[in-house]
C-alpha cells in the first residue's frame, strides 16, 4: 500500500514590509489578519503548517528563524527551512511556501505544485511567481551548500533555476496578487474606497 507523505506549507512572513509602512502580516482583509486568512485556507490541506518568521504573531505555530550564515530575503526563508525540517528529523521530504501577503492564494496550491514530487514553482499565462512554489528539501540543500556566505543574496529566480523547478501554470494572475502598499490593498478588495 502506497502512503503519501505528509504536507507541509509554509507562510513567508519574515519581510520587513517597508513599501506598506507597517507589517502585512497583521494587515485586516476582509475583516481578517492576513496570516489568519492563510492559515483558515490551508488548515484542511496541509498537514502542517509553519512560520518563516521572526514571531508566531499568537497563532501557536512553530517558526522558523533565518540561519545566521543565511542570506538575507526569502532564499534565506527557504535554506533555513530546510535545513530546520532535515534538522527536526522530519519526515516531510519538502514543503510549499506562500507569501503572507496573498489573500487570494490557490486552494489547490499544495496539491499541485507537489504532485510531481519535483522542485515547482506557480506561473499564470504572463510571468512565474516563485513566492508559490515546492522545495525539495535535499535539493534545496545542495544548492545551499554551493552558496557561499557573504555574496550578494539570491534571487528566488535563482533558487528556482539552481533547483530545475518546473513551472505549474493557473489561467490567471488574481491568486497571485500581492498586497504591498495600501493601495494594493484596495486593488485586491480588502477595503473599499471612500465614498465607494
Amino acid at each position: 500500500m502506497i502512503t503519501s507523505l505528509p504536507s507541509c506549507l509554509v507562510i513567508l512572513a519574515g519581510g520587513q514590509s517597508t513599501r506598506m509602512g507597517s507589517d502585512k502580516t497583521v494587515i485586516s482583509f476582509e475583516g481578517q489578519r492576513l496570516i489568519d486568512r492563510l492559515i483558515d485556507r490551508y488548515a484542511g490541506t496541509a498537514d502542517r503548517i509553519l512560520l518563516s518568521a521572526r514571531e508566531d504573531y499568537g497563532t501557536g505555530l512553530s517558526i522558523i528563524n533565518d540561519d545566521r550564515d543565511a542570506p538575507d530575503g526569502p532564499v534565506g526563508g527557504i535554506f533555513s527551512v530546510a535545513a530546520g525540517l532535515l534538522e527536526m528529523q522530519s519526515a516531510i521530504e519538502g514543503f510549499v511556501t506562500v507569501p503572507v501577503d496573498a489573500p487570494h492564494a490557490p486552494v489547490d496550491l499544495i496539491d499541485r505544485l507537489s504532485a510531481s514530487g519535483s522542485c515547482a514553482v506557480a506561473r499564470d499565462q504572463q510571468r512565474v511567481h516563485p513566492t508559490f512554489a515546492y522545495w525539495r528539501c535535499d535539493i534545496v540543500n545542495a544548492v545551499r551548500a554551493t552558496y557561499q556566505p557573504g555574496e550578494r543574496a539570491p534571487s528566488l529566480q535563482w533558487l528556482a533555476r539552481e533547483c530545475s523547478a518546473i513551472s505549474v501554470s493557473w489561467p490567471d494572475d488574481r491568486p497571485f496578487i500581492n498586497i504591498n502598499r495600501p493601495e494594493d490593498l484596495i486593488a485586491a478588495g480588502g477595503v473599499k474606497k471612500a465614498g465607494a
